[in-house]
């Protein structure tokens, strides 16, 4: 029988409560609790702190990841940004993962890894004769469990409604809007059609990807278009935080052609 079953559940809740509540108290994490959730959080504020969630279903696995001595290690070295549990909800579990954190996110994939969870990509990814592009609403690591980009932790962040965190949120839990990463091919073959009506169409955010290299680890971030008019590029950087602009004549190497293969290198 599932540890998570009729009051299984229940007992199982609370021995996780109980436990996060007194463990945050005893190294100094930040506890939250509200309704039938709760919250552990390696920093008082997390905003503005962009990056990714991890997001998964109550399995019977990952009780055995929330209690391992090694995850417990990551939250008490401020490894990961925290994470929450949701009685109610059907992403039961969410990990937060700020983009200064990603090396505790390829720790997390490997203690995944030691509790057989089979960490294998899966994308949606669209090709035609003029380029690539994948969809970023929920890009799955393993059977239901997903990665999305956090544009805003706790969506701070105000003006453009593309930018906002409760947009990529709701893209990811209902499917709208689309979020799509783009090739550089792609976007320029397509500059005079529907790629410039969807900068104006709030049911789909047009993103480009750039590379960080953050101690090591090659980060694929999306560039939120906001405009787009003969060759320049507004944008928003969502790991700089800021309105960035782009001339795509001269700076040819700003976008990746194969933003496929990059993000499974990344995700897995």
């Amino acid at each position: 029988m599932s540890i998570f079953s009729g009051s299984n559940k229940n007992k199982w809740y609370n021995y996780l409560l109980n436990f996060y509540k007194y463990f945050s108290q005893v190294h100094h994490l930040f506890y939250r609790q509200r309704n039938e959730a709760f919250q552990v959080l390696t920093s008082s504020s997390m905003s503005p702190c962009p990056g990714i969630e991890i997001n998964t279903p109550l399995l019977d696995k990952m009780d055995e990841v929330i209690t391992d001595d090694n995850f417990q290690n990551m939250l008490i070295n401020m490894e990961i940004g925290g994470f929450m549990f949701d009685k109610h909800y059907y992403k039961r579990f969410t990990f937060y993962i700020p983009f200064h954190f990603m090396r505790g996110y390829k720790k997390l994939l490997n203690i995944f890894r030691n509790h057989g969870i089979h960490i294998e990509p899966k994308l949606e990814v669209h090709k035609d004769k003029s380029g690539s592009y994948v969809i970023l609403n929920r890009m799955y690591i393993a059977k239901d469990i997903f990665v999305r980009y956090s544009t805003d932790l706790h969506d701070k962040i105000e003006g453009h409604p593309k930018i906002k965190d409760s947009t990529w949120r709701s893209a990811a839990d209902s499917g709208h809007p689309y979020i799509w990463a783009v090739s550089r091919s792609y976007l320029l073959n397509h500059y005079s059609d529907y790629i410039k009506k969807y900068i104006r169409d709030n049911s789909h955010i047009i993103t480009f990807l750039t590379l960080t290299n953050y101690k090591g680890i090659i980060l694929p971030i999306p560039n939120i278009i906001l405009s787009l008019s003969s060759n320049k590029l507004i944008t928003y950087d969502i790991y700089q935080i800021r309105i960035k602009e782009f001339d795509l004549s001269t700076n040819r190497d700003l976008i990746i052609d194969n933003p496929e293969e990059i993000l499974r290198a990344f995700l897995g």
